[in-house]
């Protein structure tokens, strides 16, 4: 099971303890770059659980401005005084020499891209392990789901020092990586990190363990999920977690930030995705990309869930039952007039619904094309 890795930082070594030791976390790393006076000693003492002691340089998405001579004393320092690990960057002049004091052990050869790209990853992340450190460490930037599927394909493939195996980190930072960070486990990823936000998509370790159930999650769990754009804000994982771990279901369920609908259907079968809600704004679009439809959701003209029966996908549509059914248990709806704001999936479920019951449907929508085919 992979562990929680919170990330601390600070403007003064007080801070950065006071929040390395309110962590709740199975590894604390503590960021020494963006500290006045960075002290390793005062860093490492009175530590309640292992320690990773980092000095991210800024040509690194870092804070530290200092020499690299400076920087290098800093880590050797870490090593002297015990750090359980140092993170040295894998463009760092001196990672050999960091990697050779310690013989690998206790050091992680890191590597970040800020600009998402070609796939790539495969090459950074065999440069990684041929450093010998004991974890390497690969986050790269992506604009795409799609862009994140090379990391699980590298992440099912052990890695191998001689006959120590190499322990790794694989992240895809930004929005459309943020499912990275809560399926470690099927990374294969020695921990995730939390915490402080010190890159695109890190997320507090509270979020990860309620809203994710990020401890319950192992590497063949099934997949669900709920797409759109922007996604984070959705209550959907929340509500499906707590569900799937009250009825003991060995599941996951997340958020997923797609670009399109292709992107989003590429993701889903390479993922092997079971299922998917489906919010703004694909519910109209992912119509076309479900194998079989409901005659509702036909009907409709758009969907709401996606179920994966028979390596097929079924397209549904529960969004009319949930907005007429409280409606109709209060008034009766034949003959009402009724008032529809908008022309995107769930608005053509609302006016599907109210025509059913028997209202007089009008339809407000910014773009009148859209409205008039709608009413």
């Amino acid at each position: 099971m992979a562990q929680i890795c919170v990330t601390v930082t600070g403007r003064t070594m007080e801070e950065v303890r006071r929040a390395r030791d309110a962590a709740a976390a199975d590894v604390v790393e503590v960021r020494l770059d963006g500290v006045d006076r960075p002290d390793v000693a005062a860093a490492l003492e009175g530590r309640r659980c292992p320690t990773i002691v980092t000095c991210r340089p800024a040509w690194e998405g870092g804070k530290f401005d200092g020499s690299e001579e400076e920087r290098e004393r800093l880590l050797l320092a870490a090593v002297h005084g015990g750090a359980e690990f140092v993170d040295v960057e894998l463009r760092a002049r001196f990672v050999a020499d960091i990697i050779r004091t310690r013989r690998g052990h206790g050091v992680i050869a890191s590597f970040h891209r800020f600009e998402p790209g070609p796939a790539e990853v495969a090459e950074e992340l065999r440069a990684l392990r041929a450093t010998g450190a004991q974890i390497v460490k690969l986050a790269v930037a992506v604009d795409s789901l799609a862009e994140t599927l090379p990391l699980f394909e590298l992440g099912a493939r052990p890695g191998h020092d001689g006959d120590t195996e190499q322990g790794h980190v694989l992240i895809a930072m930004g929005p459309r990586g943020a499912h990275t960070r809560v399926l470690a486990a099927r990374l294969g990823n020695r921990w995730t990190y939390a915490g402080d936000a010190v890159a695109p998509g890190q997320m507090p370790a509270s979020q990860l363990l309620d809203e994710f159930t990020f401890r319950r999650i192992r590497p063949d769990a099934d997949l669900y999920g709920v797409v759109g754009s922007p996604i984070a804000h959705s209550l959907s994982p929340a509500m499906h977690n707590a569900g799937f771990a009250q009825a003991g279901l060995n599941a996951a369920y997340v958020a997923v930030d797609a670009r399109d609908a292709d992107d989003f259907v590429t993701f889903a079968r390479a993922m092997k995705m079971r299922g998917a809600s489906i919010t703004a704004p694909f519910k109209v679009d992912l119509l076309r990309h479900a194998d079989e439809c409901e005659p509702l959701a036909r009907e409709v003209g758009a969907i709401n869930t996606l179920v994966m029966q028979d390596d097929k996908w079924t397209g549904r549509n529960t969004d009319v039952h949930g907005l007429i059914g409280p409606l109709a248990e209060r008034i009766d709806l034949a003959d009402v007039r009724a008032a529809v704001l908008g022309a995107g999936g769930a608005a053509r479920a609302a006016v599907a619904g109210l025509k059913h019951a028997g209202a007089h449907v009008q339809v407000c929508a910014r773009r009148a094309d859209q409205g008039a085919a709608l009413a």
